[in-house]
Order: structure tokens, then sequence, then C-alpha cells
């Protein structure tokens, strides 16, 4: 049994091919019921992960099935592709190749973000699917089982997803350090765009309990605080909420300055408390001169950039650390791969064994039926005789298969047996 792993992903295939073989949960599991689509043999074995970055699917195969082809027809059922040459975007891994892309991935060391930690709980969840659905086995199911254990590793044992390495993680990550008390502080974000959107999942990951959003569309601030627990505000209560905040995070974006001295001065008259604010707009969306008030302080988009680098700095020093544990877990899968495909004569062996000491016990009762022979004193004995006899050839034959190949051993017990498949 072959196991294998054809796709593509943001490196090798444009995001408009990508977005025509992309299919979601339903889809993957309609298809992995129903079968390859098409006329040909099928794998015994197949998982689709299928992301923004990746559509790939993996198989375990017998060595007479291709799976290009199996991949083709899958590809083509999926979209119109005539104009297309696959295999310019697709790469093909098999084996321990296979195995070291699917534990790359999952440790985040294959994606567009490096470390970036949703990736595992797609792996886990593609492996998931086929698996309700009985399209896995046990190559597939130990292979996915082994990813989302090394995925868990790299992120608990190495700084792989640790470090911020997006503008919206490290502003919130700048706020945690001016504000120790940020998850009970009054916080806003001015926007309910891409940023914004980050930023409120970001603080609501970080615990923060009051979080208010601000949106010239009433509609996507409601939405928006709405998937985070927490209170959308018009754009013309940005002046009271301004005399009221701890923490604001300016995500609009707008070609002119939104938020000036003036109007935080009139806003922060009557309070002594202090007003941080993370302006990550480009341009900036807060007149400079802002950060000359008393108790306010304002930190723009250049302020993050030595967070960010600094993230990336120390994802990028965990790599070597992470490809130690993804090599070692494809060591280990391999040396189960080269196991399992001597299990069929070491069960060979045992039924032939067995075969054998049925026929001595039914020869040697026939002969004995006048006589006190106890038939289950026949029978444990010749089976632990058996065990015997089998053990030594099935135990020196999984060591070979462990450590690198059998050297012929297979095939001699084979022949001298006189085994079948």
């Amino acid at each position: 049994m072959r196991v294998v792993v054809i796709g593509m992903n943001h490196r090798t295939a444009p995001l408009a091919l990508r977005e025509r073989l992309a299919v979601d949960e339903a889809h993957i599991r309609a298809l992995l019921q129903a079968g390859v689509p098409g006329d040909g043999p099928a794998p015994a074995e197949w998982v689709i992960l299928s992301t923004c970055n990746r559509v790939e699917v993996y198989m375990a195969l017998p060595d007479s099935v291709d799976p290009w082809a199996v991949f083709e027809r899958l590809a083509h059922s999926l979209a119109p592709l005539a104009d297309v040459d696959l295999a310019t975007h697709t790469y093909v891994y098999e084996g321990a190749d296979a195995a070291r892309h699917l534990f790359r991935v999952a440790a985040g060391l294959d994606s567009m973000v490096l470390g970036e930690s949703q990736i595992l709980g797609q792996v886990a969840r593609a492996y998931e699917i086929a698996q309700a659905v009985d399209a896995v086995g046990p190559y597939l199911s130990r292979l996915f089982q082994m990813a989302v254990h090394v995925g868990k590793r790299a992120r608990s044992e190495t700084d792989i997803s640790r470090a911020h390495t997006s503008v919206g993680s490290a502003a919130v990550h700048l706020a945690l350090a001016h504000v120790p008390h940020l998850k009970k502080a009054r916080v806003a974000v001015l926007g309910a765009g891409q940023m914004g959107r980050l930023v409120v999942r970001y603080l609501h990951a970080q615990g923060v309990e009051d979080i208010r959003v601000v949106n010239r569309t009433w509609s996507r601030a409601e939405a928006l605080a709405a998937e985070v627990g927490g209170r959308a505000y018009p754009w013309d209560a940005l002046d009271a909420l301004l005399a009221e905040i701890d923490v604001l995070f300016v995500t609009t974006g707008a070609p002119v300055p939104l938020i000036t001295r003036e109007q935080v001065a009139r806003a922060r008259a009557e309070t002594e408390r202090a007003l941080l604010i993370v302006d990550i707009s480009v341009p900036r969306n807060v007149v400079e001169d802002v950060d000359t008030l008393p108790q306010v302080r304002v930190f723009d988009i250049d302020a993050l950039k030595g967070v960010v680098a600094e993230g990336m700095d120390m994802r990028r020093r965990a790599v070597p650390q992470v490809e130690r544990i993804i090599d070692d877990a494809v060591a280990e899968y391999v040396r189960w791969l080269q196991a399992r495909a001597v299990a069929p004569t070491i069960s060979a062996l045992y039924r032939q064994a067995e075969s054998l000491r049925q026929q001595v016990v039914r020869r040697t009762l026939r002969r004995y039926t006048d006589r006190a022979l106890d038939p289950e004193v026949v029978e444990e004995v010749t089976r632990i005789l058996v065990e015997k006899l089998v053990q030594i050839p099935a135990r020196n034959l999984q060591a070979m298969a462990r450590n690198g190949g059998t050297r012929g051993y297979e095939r001699v017990l084979r022949d001298l047996f006189e085994l079948t498949e």
C-alpha cells in the first residue's frame, strides 16, 4: 500500500485556480461518501484538505492504482479545467516525503504566515470528516493522528506560533504591555473592516470583557460586536466614547485624519484617566499632535513594525527545532509503514502454522478414538508448539522491517512455507 499526497498551495498555484478547486465541508463529505467521480479504481483510503491556501488529496492505495489519475478525475469533477495544465501547479509526495509534507503543514511551516495556528485545526477537521464517513483506515489514520500530535508539539515546545507576526496581534500585544489591566479596561475599536475584525478577535481571545465597535455602517459594527459579545456604536457616538474609554484602536484607513487634538482634548477635559490610542491605519487617522495631550499616548503602525519583525525572527529561529520534531515523527511513521508491510507475511505464517496444527490434531484424535485422550490437551499443546515455532521468524522479520529492510528474509519465509498473499 502506497501513501501519497497530491495537491497545490499558495506557492504553486494562483488564487484563481485554488478558488476553482476549493470545496467546503459538506461537499467534501459528499465526495468521500460517493467515491472518486468517473471510471477507474479508487484509493483504499483518502482525505481531502481544502483551505484558502491549499487543496490537497491524501491517499493510501495499492501499487496498481495511479494516484495522479485519481487526482485528475477528482479535479475535473470540481471545475472545468480544460484551460489549465494541472501538472505545472501540482506537487506529488509519496511515503516518507508525504508524511514530512503533512507534518510540516500541521506545524505551520508550509503556511503563508510562518507558524500560523489555524491550519492545525483544519488538518484535524479534514481527518475527522474522513473518519466520520469511513474514508480512512490504518494508513491515513496513523498519518493524520501523528500530524496533529506533531502540530501540537511544535506549538507547545517551540516559539513557532508564540510571537506576534501580524499588525493586528502586535497592536493588541502593545496595548497589553502598556495597560496591564486591559482585560477589565473599556476598549473601543474604530472601524469594522478586515483589520478591525482581527483586532476585535484578538482582544476577545485575550479575555477583554468590554469591547465597543464604532463604524460608519451600523450593520457592520453590530455584526462584529455580536461575534464577541461586545457593543456597537454609531459613528456620531465617537466623541462621547472618547470621554469614557481607556484604549482606542483606530483601524479605518481614511484618506484624512479622523481623530484631532481638539476633539480628544474636549472629550478628556473632565477626566484624569490615561488614554492609549493605537493607530494602525495607513495613512494615519490620528493627528500627530494628539500625543502631546496630558495622559494621552499614541502609537502608530511604525511602532508596531519592530514587534512584528521581532516576532517573525523568533518564529524563524524556531524552525530548526520544529524540523527536528518532524524528522523524528517521519522516522517513526516510516518504521511503522515498514512493519505494516510485512504484516501480511507474518499473518500468513501464523495461518499456515495453525492450519498444519489443526491437521495434526484431527489426525491424532482419529487415531485415538478408543483411548483416553483429552482433545483440549491436544489443542493446547499443539497451539503452544506453533506459537513457539513461529515466534522467532516473526519477531526477526518485524525487527528487520523497523530497521530499514527485510533483506530478502520475507521472500525466503514465503518460499519456505509456501505462503499465499
